[in-house]
């Protein structure tokens, strides 16, 4: 028997495309302090977001953009297998 769960309809989806970097530039030519989310590119031609964000690293909606959906416990993705394996049955 084979079968598939996915918990989060989310996951399936392609994330919108996030609007935030004001002014990217070449991911080398960044300062310290600045978003270093990639928003175009590929290889050495990537460009940053580049928008100020302290130590962080990346500025708020990058670092939101980058969670994802939020995980179900494995507890509750065991119990709802059981729960399946058992109606099957």
């Amino acid at each position: 028997m084979k079968f598939a769960i996915c918990n989060y309809l989310v996951m399936s989806k392609p994330f919108p495309p996030h609007t935030v970097a004001l002014a990217p530039r070449p991911w080398l030519t960044r300062e310290k302090g600045e978003c270093a989310f990639p928003v175009a590119g590929d290889g050495v031609s990537v460009l940053s977001c580049c928008n100020p964000c302290g130590p962080k690293g990346y500025c708020r909606p990058h670092v939101i953009a980058m969670r994802g959906p939020p995980a179900t416990p494995v507890a509750d993705l065991e119990a709802k297998i059981l729960r399946w394996l058992a109606r099957s049955r």
